[in-house]
């Protein structure tokens, strides 16, 4: 696995406390900029850091170096390090994690009184074909080492990643709608053009109290999209121009997706 490894470093950890205050869960999907919002409330030190800490390779190596094994032992001794001194503390969800908890009443169950960030992209095609990028390179993280540095265009593998991405906002969006959960609504192109008014608005909804000093005015992660981005998704509109949009054959599985989704059982 190529971990994000700066994440497992001490000295990200705060005054240990016995129990956090609030919760704020970022609930997203892979490239919906959950990175640059997540590191943008770390600078400001009042909400806690954001991270991965139960994607499924992470919480391996946590597991490990907290020597603890059972979900809710690792998340007390990760609440205990990474909340903040104000009392908050913060994770980043995808919905396919949720496996982790049992599904989206285990996360409920371990964080009662979360307040949640449901964060999304307009250009959902664009999320697409970066997380083909992504999942090719290995660089989630600016930081990271890249496992290949020749990734190749897929046709199908874009779309998968497109039919995915939207499937998984729909349910964070279902399961936080019907759920009675206190959610706020981003979007990644207006945080990137207004880092301090998205982790203004953030803190407002959280009622966590921010001094002017302590709010980022710019963007602390780098942008990680090029021009293979822009050719990658010009030559996907140009092989999908001549595809419908739902095939015949594939109504019946989003049919079957939808009753899962109503039952509440886990996709």
């Amino acid at each position: 696995m190529n971990y994000y490894q700066n994440q497992f470093s001490s000295e990200h950890d705060f005054s240990k406390v016995k129990r956090p205050t609030k919760v704020l869960i970022i609930a997203s999907t892979a490239r919906s900029g959950s990175h640059m919002l997540g590191h943008a409330l770390h600078t400001t030190g009042s909400f806690g850091f954001p991270l991965e800490y139960t994607n499924p390779a992470n919480f391996k190596e946590w597991q490990r170096l907290l020597k603890k094994e059972t979900l809710p032992e690792v998340i007390d001794e990760l609440q205990a390090r990474r909340t903040s001194d104000n009392g908050v503390f913060s994770i980043k969800i995808h919905y396919s994690h949720l496996k982790m908890y049992g599904g989206f009443n285990g996360l409920r169950a371990l964080f009662p009184d979360a307040y949640y960030v449901l964060l999304s992209r307009k250009d959902v095609l664009k999320q697409a074909v970066s997380l083909s990028i992504a999942a090719q390179t290995g660089i989630w993280i600016t930081g990271q080492k890249a496992k290949s540095d020749s990734p190749k265009y897929d046709y199908i593998g874009i779309k998968n990643c497109l039919k995915n991405t939207i499937l998984e906002q729909a349910s964070w969006r279902y399961s936080l709608a019907t759920s009675g959960a206190n959610f706020l609504e981003m979007n990644f192109d207006a945080i990137k053009s207004n880092i301090p008014g998205a982790v203004s608005k953030v803190a407002t909804f959280m009622d966590v109290g921010l001094t002017p000093e302590k709010m980022p005015l710019k963007p602390v992660t780098q942008q990680q999209s090029s021009e293979l981005n822009n050719l990658w998704l010009n030559r996907f509109l140009q092989d999908h121009s001549d595809e419908p949009l739902v095939m015949p054959d594939r109504l019946l599985s989003l049919k079957a997706w939808i009753r899962k989704l109503l039952k509440g059982e886990e996709l």
